[in-house]
């Protein structure tokens, strides 16, 4: 009487039960080291197997070369299935950790700040709780034990080829990007408005698809989506365009480091009160300050006059005298009212030496 063999991949589906009734219809009788655990039974079916292929390719010479090969190939899928690849964890931060298997990130744990919660470490996978537990190390198990198994995730099986997880670059604390390479495939943004407390948001082509708790959990959400093949492909910028961009955002963030000042959606503030807004449009620099009524902008030559005049309390005065020969005139031939003007413009000089030192 002959049976079906089994390749390790054609086993790995099966659940615990049918694989007990395929130990029972092939007779075998390779004995089970821990009949709870479902690659106990592979391992015995897969030994009972070998041994049969073995007396097989002893029997029939003729076959032998092609009953080795099935052999070998047989006994080094085997080996594959009881020594996995192992899982290791990267720390994010204190209350954020990615688990990897290879280079494929399978899950994150993730802490619940929460108050009054008995179980604040979560398992999350693809932006969903799998488990919570009162440790880390308790959830780290659970990953261990359902990757094994092969229940951690049902939606989404392992690719074929892995892709690299898309790097983290930040242009404020509040704004994130990820790239993948040069190519970027989304953007993490803090949205100040309360949202069920799920501040964070992952926007792909200004649209939003999800939000959590942190920027970690969104960051981990975008690799697992990307890895999968599941994120929304971002439509990219001209080249020219987005790197201008990120240098106009670094050059603002930099200056108002310089002042003290907090770089909010609408705009630029200090201690809760608005200043302004600053920006460069076709390579031009220019602010509007918020006591404006006109709310007009003002052409400037940098982001730091930008940044300095938003600073000012004072009426702005003119960025040159009236009369640009006043600065070469003797002074006892000036007016009090250009002597006056010249002094103002001197004073002027003079702060924006001070803020560039």
């Amino acid at each position: 009487m002959t049976h079906i063999i089994y390749s390790h991949q054609q086993l790995q589906l099966k659940s615990i039960a049918r694989l007990k009734q395929i130990y029972s219809e092939i007779g075998c009788t390779v004995k089970v080291s821990d009949k709870r655990c479902k690659d106990s039974w592979i391992s015995a079916i897969a030994e009972y197997q070998a041994s049969k292929v073995q007396k097989i390719a002893l029997a029939a010479p003729d076959e032998q070369a092609l009953a080795q090969a099935e052999l070998d190939h047989f006994i080094a899928d085997q080996a594959q299935a009881v020594a996995p690849e192992p899982l290791t964890t990267v720390e994010i931060n204190f209350y954020h950790h990615e688990v990897y298997c290879g280079k494929e990130l399978i899950a994150y744990i993730a802490y619940d700040h929460d108050e009054f919660v008995t179980q604040p470490w979560l398992v999350m996978v693809n932006g969903k709780e799998k488990f919570r537990d009162t440790t880390p190390a308790r959830c780290q198990r659970f990953i261990q034990w359902h990757h094994k198994n092969g229940t951690l995730t049902e939606t989404f099986p392992t690719p074929a080829q892995v892709a690299k997880v898309p790097t983290i670059s930040e242009i404020s604390f509040y704004d994130q990007e990820a790239f993948v390479g040069d190519e970027l495939v989304a953007s993490i943004s803090y949205d100040h408005d309360n949202y069920q407390n799920l501040y964070w948001r992952v926007l792909v082509n200004n649209v939003e698809i999800f939000r959590d708790l942190s920027a970690a959990r969104c960051h981990s959400y975008i690799k697992q989506q990307y890895q999968q093949g599941t994120l929304p492909v971002q439509e990219q910028l001209p080249e020219e365009a987005c790197t201008t961009s990120n240098e106009i955002m670094a050059q603002i963030f930099a200056e108002c480091e310089k002042f003290g000042f907090d770089i909010m959606d609408d705009g630029i503030c200090q201690n809760g009160q608005k200043l302004g807004e600053v920006g460069c449009t076709d390579g031009n620099w220019w602010f509007i300050r918020a006591v404006e009524d006109n709310q007009e902008r003002v052409i400037c030559d940098s982001a730091l006059d930008a940044v300095w005049w938003l600073s000012m309390t004072d009426d702005l005065p003119t960025a040159e005298p009236a009369d640009e020969y006043l600065r070469y005139r003797p002074l006892e031939q000036l007016s009090s009212d250009e002597l006056q003007q010249m002094l103002e413009y001197e004073s002027l000089l003079q702060g924006r030496e001070l803020v560039t030192v």
